[in-house]
């Protein structure tokens, strides 16, 4: 087997050029419902953040485990584990979107004079606290399955025979190909989704359960190897 060797740089544009494409296409279907219960672009990090922090750790962690087992990785990336870790946390995701009460609630507070009634907007935090891991699970799952740049930088890391390289080249693949979805996923996407959800008005709870539902789906196929991302 020839040797590949890859510098950080490289890796870094292998990367972006898999994070401006192939990246978004396959993101979408497992986090673009999520942001259908959001509030718009100042709130997307809530979202963004546990997702892409799994992506990260998961190239990491494929680059560590690389440099340090060399191609032994190979068997490992074709067996069903990715599968199902992104599968069960697309499941998690979508019962949270279904289970969770709305997005806002609003109450009306009287004063003790009865001058005023103020409108008071609510965010419902319990539903948001549950998110973070499952979207967090759900990035790592995502990384841990493997496409054609990866496959070359895990061969590069495995080549190097260090696990430090091997973790550098992990990184630097990943930070590369999470930043173009993530401007995409936080300013695009979030947009859409807040104006959907401002358009649909009494029947955003409804869409959110749709969504939801489509998410457990999606995860039920994933886990099943009926569909690879």
């Amino acid at each position: 087997m020839q040797l590949i060797n890859l510098t950080l740089p490289a890796a870094l544009l292998a990367g972006l050029a898999f994070g401006a494409g192939p990246c978004n296409v396959t993101c979408l279907p497992y986090l673009g419902p999520v942001f259908l219960r959001g509030d718009g672009t100042r709130q997307s990090w809530k979202i963004l953040w546990p997702f892409t922090l799994g992506r990260l750790c998961g190239y990491s962690m494929l680059g560590l485990a690389a440099g340090m087992a060399g191609q032994t990785l190979t068997h490992l990336l074709q067996s069903s584990v990715a599968g199902w870790i992104l599968g069960l946390a697309t499941i998690l995701v979508g019962l949270n979107l279904i289970l969770s009460r709305p997005s806002d609630m609003s109450c009306h507070i009287q004063n003790k004079q009865e001058q005023t009634v103020t409108l008071i907007r609510q965010p419902v935090m319990q539903a948001q606290e549950q998110l973070p891991s499952p979207l967090f699970m759900m990035g790592l799952g995502m990384a841990l399955n493997p496409c054609v740049p990866l496959t070359a930088i895990l061969a590069a890391a495995a080549a190097s025979g260090s696990a430090v390289m091997g973790v550098s080249l992990g990184l630097t693949f990943g930070m590369g190909a999470v930043v173009i979805p993530t401007l995409v996923f936080g300013v695009l996407i979030a947009h859409f989704g807040h104006e959907l959800k401002q358009q649909t008005g009494s029947w955003s709870r409804h869409v959110e359960k749709v969504s939801g539902s489509v998410l457990v789906l999606l995860g039920v196929f994933t886990a099943m190897g009926w569909v690879q991302p």
